[in-house]
């Protein structure tokens, strides 16, 4: 009987995400900026030395890190522990971490590695 469509069914116009991508990519620049990535949880308490003078590292590929304090979680104790990277160690298993690591690296960069242990002398 009606000609006409019943103007009260009017269908609401799509969302355009044209500019979604845009948003997209402006989000995952800034994280990538703002994230810092870390190289080791300290699980260690550390007094940091102050520093006088500043060299800024070529490749911090060639750089590990070894840690000794105590332990920031009491169920490790109060003693005074090692941290090569993320993992306590014992003394006795600095040594062998230190060759492993230079076994990883490439030959060229290993003349470019340091490593200094206790009672070392400077060359």
């Amino acid at each position: 009987m009606s000609k006409f469509k019943d103007k009260g069914q009017k269908s609401a116009p799509g969302i355009s995400t044209a500019s979604l991508p845009d948003i997209v990519f402006m989000l995952l620049f800034f994280f990538m900026v703002t994230t810092v990535m870390r190289d080791a949880d300290l699980k260690v308490k550390v007094d940091k030395p102050q520093a006088s003078e500043v060299d800024k590292l070529t490749n911090k590929a060639l750089v590990d890190y070894i840690f000794i304090g105590q332990p920031t979680d009491e169920r490790y104790g109060t003693v005074p522990k090692i941290q090569l990277n993320d993992a306590f160690a014992k003394v006795s298993d600095i040594e062998f971490w230190v060759k492993q690591k230079r076994k990883w690296r490439e030959e060229r960069e290993v003349p470019l590695s340091r490593t200094w242990m206790i009672g070392e002398k400077e060359t």
